[in-house]
């Protein structure tokens, strides 16, 4: 008897299950919503789409009274659950910070010099120097406002709500500068296991 063979229904099942599965994995998972802040599933740096690698709220205590300060959230090309696989990274990598507080600019720059000198455990002779410029790359920020900071091949990438401020040269900045996150002094323990996606 000539014609096309009857193929067995059951046989189209695994191949079904395979095809569902890869749509399910394709499609954006939905902004996660922290705080008010709408932390979207993914963000484009120099033409690569980054898929969220974690996100968590950052508080300071102030007169023993905890103040939330912002929303951080990190992404990057692939799952980094150690500060040893974000160092062997070749990126790129973003972190945004949306602010739930409005800050002036000195609180801006206390802020930031107070990070690094209590988090910075990647050091370099010229680190003051760079720390100095990339602080200045910031200013006052209303409520929601946001800093953004990119890591691209050699450059470390300063935003100030969606403008490019400055930019630092070098992986040492960068090693420094991802060590308040993920060091051994973290800015904060619980943000740095949150931005691990721990």
């Amino acid at each position: 008897m000539t014609g096309f063979p009857i193929q067995e229904p059951m046989k189209t099942i695994p191949i079904l299950s395979t095809i569902l599965l890869s749509l399910l994995l394709s499609t954006p998972s939905k902004a996660l919503t922290m705080q008010g802040v709408e932390v979207a599933p993914q963000a484009v740096v120099s033409g690569k789409t980054l898929p969220l690698n974690g996100a968590g709220l950052r508080t300071v205590t102030l007169a023993f009274i905890p103040i939330k300060a912002y929303v951080a959230s990190f992404y990057a090309p692939t799952p980094l659950r150690s500060y040893e696989a974000v160092l062997a990274s070749q990126g790129p990598l973003q972190f945004n910070f949306t602010f739930l507080q409005g800050v002036s600019q000195k609180q801006v720059t206390d802020a930031w010099t107070a990070q690094f000198k209590e988090s910075a455990t990647a050091t370099y002779p010229d680190l003051a120097k760079d720390q100095a410029a990339f602080i200045g790359f910031f200013g006052p920020l209303k409520k929601g406002g946001v800093e953004t900071v990119e890591i691209v091949g050699n450059e470390t990438r300063a935003y100030d709500n969606g403008t490019l401020r400055g930019t630092i040269q070098g992986e040492n900045f960068q090693k420094a500068f991802l060590s308040l996150w993920f060091g051994s002094s973290p800015v904060q323990a619980s943000l740095k296991s949150d931005l691990l996606g721990k």
